[in-house]
């Protein structure tokens, strides 16, 4: 039977109908809430088992002396260079080590000045989740985020097939797109700032914040076409994916995104994407 909005059961065969009572009406919602909350407790569990993540596999170790003089150790996958600050890619985060404290500082308020749709829960997954700041010697400065299981640079997954590459775009322009709303420039869309999740299709933006400015311009959209370039096998294919790559950036990514949701209707026929095997 059918619970439904007024408190009523239904049976959908011969359409009989019974009503809860004051006290099983309550506790139907005592036992509702109970299993969604298992469920969004599950739900989260997935979300930070890196048992899962079969990618990962460690290349180096590099170390900092911290304020209290015990050591921080960074195994790690990859590392990356900016001027005056390295990201590496760690089993379950992206540690930042900048230079000098101060950047450290511009880098998170930079993060911090993003705002979301309250209409949107999920977009802040797409941006850096910081889990601690670890003051080190020498005015350095460390900056620990999540990195979630399988969430990698896209460029580690290039050559990207075009029906693949189709996604990634999505997702950039999904990332542009919120940057909009809180009308900022991230200045460092590239192969090593965009991460992805090859199996969930979800991107976030890490790279170099310090570089966020406010909105003048079209300039990440036009960033995201050369990143795009950079990680595809063959960017003539479908035609309407070459046209789009090699078009001017529209004036405002609200406005891009529907000329890049054009060509995913018309060069891969809808969002029908196929699985990647990695």
């Amino acid at each position: 039977m059918n619970f439904d909005g007024s408190v009523g059961l239904t049976c959908s065969f011969c359409g009989s109908k019974a009503f809860f009572s004051d006290d099983d009406y309550k506790g139907n919602e005592k036992f509702r809430k109970m299993v969604l909350q298992y469920y969004k407790a599950e739900a989260d569990k997935k979300d930070i088992d890196y048992n899962s993540d079969h990618l990962w596999t460690f290349e180096g170790r590099d170390s900092y002396t911290m304020q209290n003089g015990q050591m921080l150790n960074i195994e790690y996958m990859k590392k990356y260079k900016r001027q005056g600050m390295t990201f590496y890619i760690a089993k379950e985060s992206v540690v930042y080590i900048f230079d000098k404290k101060s950047e450290a500082q511009v880098f998170l308020d930079k993060l911090r000045s993003l705002v979301f749709p309250a209409a949107d829960v999920k977009l802040n997954r797409s941006f850096p989740e910081l889990r601690m700041e670890i003051g080190l010697r020498d005015d350095k400065s460390a900056l620990v985020f999540v990195r979630r299981p399988n969430c990698y640079p896209a460029e580690m997954f290039a050559p990207w097939e075009s029906v693949h590459l189709a996604w990634v775009i999505s997702r950039m322009e999904n990332i542009c797109c919120a940057l909009r709303y809180s009308e900022l420039e991230y200045g460092d869309v590239a192969p090593d700032s965009v991460f992805i999740n090859p199996f969930t299709h979800e991107g976030m933006l890490f790279g170099d914040w310090r570089k966020v400015k406010a909105l003048k311009g079209n300039a990440d959209l036009k960033a995201l076409r050369k990143t795009a370039v950079i990680l595809a096998e063959n960017t003539r294919e479908p035609e309407e994916m070459y046209r789009f790559l090699n078009s001017e950036p529209a004036s405002d990514a609200y406005s891009d995104f529907e000329k890049w949701d054009t060509v995913i209707e018309k060069g891969f026929g809808g969002h029908n994407f196929a699985k990647m095997k990695i």
